[in-house]
């Protein structure tokens, strides 16, 4: 056995020195954050032709960035103003790092060179940042964090980095009222446990946005906050002065001129063919999680790319919930194909599964949608798709289809228990403005999606939460269930160290909460009343209608050797309820209306909200 151990070690050694062989020179395999400005310019440049779609797995590694960049910096014609060409000259001169220390980014460098063409390299630095959002009747939002990161090279191609990031956070929300908690249905049971005469519920409470606008907000911290009159407390919420922290980390490389990409870590992720934040199946939204990943560049038409991660779990009502329930991992697979010019499709699954070895998730080569059926369809398995066709110097137009539950036998836009997200839109370029665009978009999340019945397996005693959620919040797109969002939106870079965007917003959402409460609007939720139970969207209960307006933007004093930036947004939020009294099978031409001032439990309002923030050493 020992001398077949070594056999095998040996050769998995050879085929990574083989492959190491026709890698190119040192690079930084890390990955760019999400929400760093590079991500928009480089959408921008597919649109217009000048560079083709890269893989659709973010965030991208610093090789593939600065890459990318040097293309749209060669194409002719490739900008319509110096300007542009000055926004990408300084993105790609941002990568680059002098040895020893560097009071601009607050960090010290460090490249050494090791034998047979080889180096290490050693980057450390901090930076800081801080915002704050006010609401005009006073309820704030306030997170302040400091990071601290370690990361380089080892070798030519392996590459490191880690993270922590924590600070003093508050974020004020007010108690709305409760939802009842869904016990344990099981599926094949046509008995609804609510039916039975002993029936007690339990509830948990509904809380208001906090003062951010609508679904915009996401946790910057881990599972729990500390407040300083407990340190040795796990709160669940900030809504006074507490301490929080995040851990960011991962190693990377990229073999055979990096078309082969790997990466372990922990981070925010989005998987699609636009901009962060619009993916319905993993979203940039979505909060951080442990996992190994990579992408194959099979073609330079086709690209596949995989995923398998450990999922978190939280806490509810400042109690662990009981972590034997949240034991679950996530296999995620895409295969997309790309024409040079014109169309992008891409298709795959995910797969919500209580935790096991079993290595036919973990194997990216076999298909998660047969394997689960194989298995005994223990797992929560979902399918999704997105359609892009480009006119290039033009815009776009797409559609994104994720399925989480359906039933093919049934009416799939009727029942409760087809459970999925759609998305279509359009993207126009606006050539008399750097790096302008607009775009109008619909999503549309039916009930229940996201979320998942309880499900026993032979391997645990407990149930487990097959939920497509990760710490509570969704892994797919940000509305909850039984939503819909209207959006347009105009965003531009007017100056190198400048970037402003005017947005609307209509968001409608079954309320959660009161006597209009309506089934399958909550991550919560977990039954579905039966098989044939219909949905009216707007027609079955109490709606909230969000009208959302701002204007915002930020700027950089890089350019100016200054290594601070300022951003903000100024909008108004205009909240309506609409509630039915009459049958909605009923063919009326007035289903619905809105309700009054003097609601007890929904009353319209209108909302002011500021925010403003700096970054020190972005």
């Amino acid at each position: 056995m020992e001398k077949i151990l070594r056999s095998l070690n040996a050769t998995v050694v050879g085929l990574f020195f083989i492959a190491a062989a026709v890698t190119v020179n040192a690079q930084q395999y890390n990955s760019v954050p999400l929400e760093h400005e590079v991500y928009g310019i480089i959408e921008n440049a597919v649109l217009r032709g000048i560079i083709p779609r890269p893989p659709s797995a973010k965030p991208w590694q610093e090789f593939t960035i600065r890459q990318l960049l040097r293309e749209i910096l060669s194409a002719e014609p490739g900008f319509n103003f110096q300007t542009e060409r000055d926004i990408v000259s300084a993105l790609l001169a941002g990568f680059e790092r002098k040895p020893g220390l560097d009071i601009q980014r607050g960090a010290h460098y460090l490249n050494r060179p090791l034998p047979k063409d080889s180096h290490y390299s050693l980057d450390t630095g901090m930076s800081w940042e801080s915002n704050l959002n006010v609401t005009g009747t006073g309820k704030i939002a306030t997170v302040n964090m400091g990071t601290v990161y370690l990361d380089g090279d080892i070798g030519n191609y392996l590459s490191y980095d880690f993270k922590v990031r924590a600070g003093i956070l508050r974020i004020d929300r007010d108690l709305l009222g409760e939802r009842p908690t869904a016990p344990y249905f099981d599926p094949k049971d046509d008995d609804d446990p609510r039916d039975d005469p002993a029936y007690i519920p339990s509830y948990s409470p509904v809380f208001s946005l906090p003062a951010n606008f609508p679904y915009s907000f996401t946790k910057p911290w881990e599972a729990a906050v500390f407040k300083p009159k407990d340190l040795s407390s796990y709160g669940e919420w900030p809504d006074s002065l507490a301490f929080g922290y995040e851990i960011i980390s991962e190693i990377g490389t990229g073999l055979v001129d990096n078309r082969l990409q790997f990466r372990f870590g922990r981070m925010r992720r989005d998987w699609g063919p636009g901009e962060t934040g619009k993916s319905l199946f993993m979203n940039g939204q979505a909060r951080p999680f442990m996992a190994l990943e990579g992408t194959i560049i099979a073609a330079p038409w086709m690209y596949f790319s995989f995923l398998t991660g450990a999922l978190e779990y939280q806490k509810i009502n400042d109690q662990w919930v009981d972590a034997a329930s949240f034991q679950s991992l996530f296999s995620l697979a895409m295969l997309e194909f790309n024409s040079k010019e014109h169309f992008h499709f891409d298709f795959g699954s995910a797969t919500i599964w209580p935790k096991r070895f079993d290595l036919g998730y973990v194997f990216p080569v076999n298909s998660n949608f047969f394997y689960q059926n194989n298995i005994g369809d223990f797992d929560n398995l979902a399918l999704f798709a997105n359609l892009e066709y480009r006119l290039p110097g033009i815009g776009k137009i797409w559609g994104s289809l994720f399925v989480d539950e359906i039933n093919l036998k049934r009416a799939f836009f009727i029942l409760d228990r087809e459970m999925y997200a759609l998305q279509g839109g359009i993207k126009v370029l606006l050539p008399w403005l750097p790096f302008a665009s607009v775009t109008l978009q619909y999503t549309k999340v039916e009930p229940y999606c996201y979320t998942h019945e309880y499900t026993s397996t032979p391997w645990h005693s407990t149930l487990i939460d097959t939920s497509y959620v990760n710490n509570g919040e969704p892994l797919g797109y940000y509305l909850p269930p039984n939503s819909d969002e209207i959006l347009l939106r105009l965003e531009s870079m007017i100056l190198p160290e400048a970037k402003a965007h005017v947005q609307y917003q209509l968001i409608r959402h079954g309320v959660e909460y009161g006597p209009g409460r309506v089934d399958g609007s909550s991550l919560q939720d977990k039954i579905i009343k039966n098989n044939n139970t219909e949905k009216y969207f707007l027609r079955d209960g109490v709606y909230q209608w969000n009208h959302v307006v701002k204007i915002g933007g930020s700027y950089s004093f890089k350019t100016k050797k200054i290594p601070i930036s300022l951003y903000g947004d100024f909008g108004i939020v205009v909240t309506q309820f609409t509630d039915t009294g009459v049958d909605p099978k009923l063919e009326e031409d007035h289903f619905f209306h809105f309700t009054s001032k003097d609601d007890p439990d929904y009353k319209p309002s209108v909302g002011v909200i500021f925010s403003v923030g700096f970054k020190i050493f972005p």
